[in-house]
């Protein structure tokens, strides 16, 4: 490990640094209250995936240092039991259309034009460097996207990353009310009928209403996580 702790103000917690050849990530359990765990390393397919198989996320700020979290707890949804609110799914369906991996990269587009604004660079941004990544991982059928239309134009939707029986959502966006309500119970739909396991929401970013989030402690989601890697390593992802 090639990682070093970095000392910080002595009311914080020491984050670890990664250099950029680094291939491994601290333990999850050594991030700070906030979940903040590392800082730096280089970003690729292959240490995306490997964070997510740790319990880890990255978000960071343009032309800034990546960061990596593991916050505690975790915000998840468990789609097996997750009961859709029968009125507002047909008032959904009945407003919009929903697709499956139709026009990923326009979701991607999507996302940035709401998130990348001018002056308001936040670890939210969505650069070009990511939608690079996001989109070979969907070429290998890992990443997906769910599309909402309304009269023939896309008005919401999102995107995450499928291995095994876990979901992970990166991101959501709405130009129409209801859009991204409705892009989120239909990936609760389709993950509850293909037996996934966890729908990962990160941290408290956002809350949308009848979406019955739960929370999971740390160590039980990166034992999930890494127990889920290791079963389905050669096995293709069904989404």
């Amino acid at each position: 490990m090639n990682f070093r702790k970095v000392p910080v103000n002595y009311n914080e917690v020491p984050y670890f640094e990664l250099k950029k050849d680094d291939t491994t990530f601290p333990p999850a359990y050594f991030a700070d209250i906030e979940g903040l765990l590392a800082v730096g390393g280089t970003m690729s397919i292959e240490r995306l995936l490997l964070a997510y198989n740790s319990g880890i996320f990255y978000w960071h700020y343009p032309l800034k240092h990546i960061k990596w979290w593991s916050p505690d707890p975790r915000i998840v949804v468990k789609p097996e039991g997750f009961e859709i609110p029968e009125s507002r799914w047909e008032s959904l369906n009945n407003e919009f259309t929903v697709t499956v991996d139709t026009d990923f990269e326009q979701v991607l587009r999507g996302c940035q034009h709401v998130y990348n604004i001018d002056g308001q660079m936040d670890n939210r941004w969505l650069t070009e460097r990511m939608v690079r990544i996001f989109t070979e991982l969907h070429s290998m059928k890992k990443a997906h996207s769910v599309e909402v239309w309304k009269d023939g134009k896309l008005v919401g939707g999102l995107f995450g990353v499928a291995i095994g029986k876990l979901f992970f959502c990166e991101y959501l966006f709405s130009t129409v009310h209801g859009a991204d309500e409705l892009a989120v119970l239909y990936l609760i739909h389709r993950l509850k009928n293909q037996k996934y396991r966890l729908l990962d929401m990160q941290k408290q970013t956002f809350f949308l209403p009848d979406i019955d989030y739960g929370e999971m402690a740390r160590l039980e989601y990166v034992d999930i996580c890494k127990e889920n890697a290791l079963q389905h390593k050669n096995v293709p992802t069904e989404f």
